[in-house]
């Protein structure tokens, strides 16, 4: 039976719509919201999950996953390398006085037009990857021989070059023109990279702690935190695979189906909406075929889908159920992260034909308890390795 990567169901399908809808939209506020929601307020879709659902082995299922889950001194080292790279710091060298065609290179710099500087044109503090033609630690590229003039200029030196934009340059004013930049050399700069190489002052001025000392104590336990949340994914992650593996969907609903896909399209056209488009017409300028892509939403939400019915029919048969006080918990955390202050309008937004919002939220609610019953009751093998 297919084996691949977790597709949460339902649960997969709100985080999906989150992304799209971002928040509630203005929409949601007006009369034009209410009368929507009068129109797909009904819950008619009905099924009995037990026609669709052959389970197999979930109570006490045995997974075995690999991955970083203690803690280690070298696993720790190399978090933080990763922290500092990905930080890309810069501080000044000052055994070197010359850039070279390596060099980074801090400047401030100026770019003028007939003498008079044009706009967008001038920056300060700014570290220069020579070589690269590009903004140290970045892949964020200059126009042709933005910075090859710098090389031979001493530390403290100005200097000034002619610059050509290309002629597609998205500035019709400087598409194809000559200008001149005119460059004051900081000084010449060496990356951090290291642990050894961090000062109280770097730490204060880049990475929001006062020492060095301060700095590491809070990334050790963030370290610790992203271990044991590296536990808790790839288990959950194991053992919704092995749900899928064991038990079998003969089919999905087909206006179960529909519904899913209904919300995930409205959610999505919701947030074009916002911005003055559709989905439609943004995905067609971005080069894509509109009904290729749809029909990838219809594939990922069918896939989506038979997990969730997968943990419906677990629900059903240990008997889990909404229970008011722990849905009030998560309904009301849910629709405050989404920026929502009450439940009916979070429902209102959240309802399609044939499927209310409340009815959509209380088996997001049941499927994710039988999810947790699963992984509670499962035995795992895990193996941790350390990061390289």
């Amino acid at each position: 039976m297919k084996n691949k990567l977790l597709a949460i169901g339902l649960i997969a399908t709100l985080a999906c719509s989150f992304v799209a809808c971002g928040s509630k939209s203005e929409d949601s506020d007006s009369g034009e919201s209410s009368d929507k929601a009068t129109e797909t307020k009904s819950s008619d879709i009905e099924y009995n999950v037990d026609d669709y659902v052959t389970l197999g082995d979930y109570n006490g299922i045995e997974v075995t996953i690999e991955g970083e889950y203690e803690y280690s001194e070298e696993g720790f080292e190399a978090y933080v390398a990763d922290i500092i790279a990905d930080a890309a710091l810069f501080v000044p060298d000052d055994s070197q006085t010359e850039v070279l065609e390596d060099s980074i290179v801090n400047v401030d710099y100026v770019g003028s037009q007939d003498g008079v500087a044009f706009d967008g044109g001038s920056a300060e503090d700014q570290n220069l990857d020579v070589a690269g033609n590009c903004a140290a630690g970045t892949t964020q590229g200059y126009i042709d021989g933005f910075t090859a003039g710098l090389v031979g200029a001493k530390v403290g030196e100005e200097v000034a070059y002619e610059v050509t934009f290309p002629e597609t340059y998205g500035n019709s004013d400087l598409a194809g023109q000559t200008v001149v930049f005119t460059f004051q050399v900081n000084y010449v700069a060496k990356a951090i990279e290291s642990v050894d190489d961090l000062t109280d002052d770097i730490v204060s001025d880049n990475l929001g702690a006062d020492t060095v000392d301060e700095y590491l104590d809070g990334s050790k336990q963030d370290y610790e935190d992203q271990l044991a949340s590296n536990l808790e994914s790839d288990t959950e992650t194991a053992v919704l695979n092995a749900l899928i593996n064991n038990c079998k969907v003969s089919e999905v609903p087909a206006d179960l189906l529909q519904a899913r896909v209904d919300l995930i399209m409205q959610m999505q056209e919701r947030q074009y909406e916002a911005y003055g488009t559709t989905m439609e017409e943004y995905v067609t300028a971005m080069g894509y075929d509109y009904d290729e892509v749809v029909e990838t939403v219809k594939e990922n939400v069918a896939e989506s889908t038979e997990t969730e019915l997968i943990l419906e029919a677990i629900a059903k048969a240990e008997n889990i159920t909404v229970d008011d006080e722990g849905y009030e918990a998560f309904i009301t955390d849910l629709y405050e992260r989404m920026g929502y202050t009450d439940a009916e309008t979070f429902y209102e937004d959240y309802s399609v034909d044939g499927y209310g919002g409340e009815k959509y939220f209380k088996l997001a609610y049941v499927t994710e308890k039988a999810k947790d019953f699963c992984i509670d009751n499962a035995v795992v093998n895990a193996t941790s390795t350390i990061a390289d």
